[in-house]
């Protein structure tokens, strides 16, 4: 499934990166930064917050999308995988493209 990167606008990400919990986090961001991304015409604004290793605060992203849209993903507190935040992103993307083709 590919992450329709057009409509991401902005990523924040709060994380320990030493803890296990915030491997989806630090995957997604390395999905957002390659090569091919960063050549777009609309860059992503990208913020990231490292935690201390002492910290247990669960990770956090936040996804800003065109039109004001924004998705919050608990990631530490609801468990999630790569595939999960890569599917819930893809699914908001697809209906914004959706949006955007009808109204045109």
């Amino acid at each position: 499934m590919t992450i329709p990167i057009s409509t991401i606008t902005t990523f924040r990400a709060t994380f320990n990166p030493f803890s296990h919990a915030a491997r989806p986090c630090r995957v997604f961001l390395s999905l957002l930064r390659t090569p091919s991304t960063t050549g777009t015409t609309a860059p992503i604004d990208i913020k990231v917050t490292q935690l201390p290793r002492t910290s247990t605060q669960p990770p956090v992203m936040t996804i800003g999308f065109k039109g004001g849209k924004e998705l919050t993903l608990e990631v530490g507190k609801r468990g999630l995988k790569i595939g999960d935040v890569v599917e819930e992103v893809s699914r908001i993307g697809r209906a914004l493209e959706r949006e955007a083709s009808l109204k045109s």
